[in-house]
């Protein structure tokens, strides 16, 4: 018998049953695509490393700064903001470590998370695990010195007036020295620091050795008669302008950075590839010490990438970040961000809150320089505020915000409309990421 849309079988209708419907029209699945108009597109392109999930489609979510670079973002760099324990660390472990090792990026990583179990950094077993020590730095001797005036780092005027370079030694040395004194230097001090500066490297250069801080800091309390000819003074006014950061400089480098700053640049202090891990967990909270050797690294890792011949991405994670958005170091850092596009850098940046940023800083500078923001839990109101604000989300992602379960975020890649996602891990990744005991535990099997 054939069947007519327009008959019915009543028996089966009476018994619950569908009524028979007309053969089907033969078709491709490319052509109706157009019929399945109810079902989301995917948040994000394919390309990229795969994040987690869209919470509202089921979509996998894949995003990396350098594919989506020139198309969805403008620069790589990459902010996550949260309280703790919302998971904000898990998804820079994962998303921003670990899968870029697997394309054979490199990986450089600012470790302030101090273990109390273990006296080190929270990275420092995952680096032992990969095949690296961590670089320790200790206040007093005992771990790594990176020097100011390292060869690697941009060596003169010319670095200072290239907007195209990352920050150089002058602009380091300044910084540092206004650091220290927490006032900005007056223009008799610039003048007596970029020529004592200049009368260290050249002296270093004729006599065969490298110039530290401790050769500018002499260069002020001692001044040579050619320079103060050249600046038309006496050498007793050209001691006096640098005097009080001669002393201060003195200070620091036999105080707050004590075995930090001080000498060469230990050997150990190489870019190498793979994951290279900078533990600064046990220099202390208050204080320059901590600001000044994140922003000397993070200058360091530019330069380096700035000289090298072939271009590798490379991922810079810094946690507890506010340490280099604050003072006069944040400058520092706002230069080289800039560059990030040209060196192949992407910088991730963890943040607690933002809502103590003020409007107008470089620090907030440095925040909205980032294309790609995970914005996790922030429960109090003012800080949920402030996120929304800050990157003009839509009303309805306060409450979002406020009660964002662990593990989840709201996901905001350059101007296009945020995505609720979940972050996903394998149970490799959660073994390798949780903690510093399951850490040795791995290493203990598979040692």
């Amino acid at each position: 018998m054939r069947w007519h849309a327009h008959r019915r079988l009543s028996t089966g209708s009476k018994l619950g049953l569908y009524d028979p419907a007309p053969p089907g029209a033969l078709s491709s699945t490319r052509q109706m695509e157009a019929s399945l108009l109810a079902v989301a597109a995917p948040p994000t392109n394919h390309k990229g490393l795969i994040f987690g999930l869209d919470t509202s489609t089921g979509w996998i979510i894949s995003h990396d700064p350098f594919f989506a670079y020139g198309h969805t973002v403008q620069n790589p760099n990459v902010c996550y903001i949260g309280d703790l324990g919302s998971g904000k660390s898990s998804a820079m472990k994962t998303w921003g470590l670990l899968r870029p090792l697997i394309l054979g990026r490199d990986i450089v990583v600012l470790d302030k998370k101090l273990q109390k179990n273990t006296g080190e950094g929270e990275y420092a077993p995952l680096s032992r695990h990969l095949g690296r020590e961590p670089i320790i730095f200790r206040i007093g001797g005992g771990g790594s010195c990176i020097n100011i005036l390292d060869p690697r780092i941009g060596t003169g005027d010319q670095d200072e007036r290239n907007s195209g370079s990352p920050a150089g030694q002058s602009m380091l040395l300044r910084a540092v020295t206004e650091e220290a004194l927490g006032r900005p230097l007056s223009p008799l001090e610039g003048k007596a620091l970029r020529t004592a500066h200049r009368r260290a490297l050249h002296t270093a250069t004729e006599q065969g050795y490298v110039a530290t801080i401790s050769h500018v800091m002499d260069a002020l309390l001692h001044p040579d008669e050619r320079d103060a000819t050249e600046v038309e003074v006496t050498r007793a006014e050209l001691r006096g302008w640098g005097l009080e950061i001669a002393f201060e400089l003195e200070r620091l480098i036999s105080d707050d950075l004590a075995g930090l700053i001080d000498g060469e640049t230990s050997p150990e202090v190489q870019l190498g590839e793979g994951l290279t891990v900078f533990d600064v967990s046990n220099l202390p909270e208050s204080g320059p010490a901590l600001a000044i050797v994140m922003t000397l690294v993070n200058t360091w890792l530019a330069n380096m990438l700035h000289h090298r011949t072939q271009s590798r991405p490379t991922h810079l994670l810094v946690e507890e970040a506010w340490h280099l958005v604050r003072g006069t170091v944040a400058e520092v850092i706002a230069r080289n961000l800039k560059l990030s596009r040209a060196l192949g850098l992407s910088s991730h940046f963890a943040f607690h809150h933002i809502s103590d940023v003020p409007e107008g800083s470089t620090a907030q500078a440095i925040i909205k320089e980032c294309d790609t923001i995970f914005i996790y839990q922030q429960k109090k109101p003012a800080d949920a505020r402030a996120v929304l604000e800050m990157y003009d989300l839509p009303a309805s992602s306060y409450l979002d915000i406020l009660k964002m379960p662990t593990g989840s975020c709201l996901l905001k890649i350059g101007s296009e409309v945020p995505i609720r996602a979940r972050h996903l891990r394998s149970p490799t990744e959660v073994t390798l990421t949780d903690t510093d005991a399951a850490m040795k535990q791995v290493r203990h099997a598979t040692g």
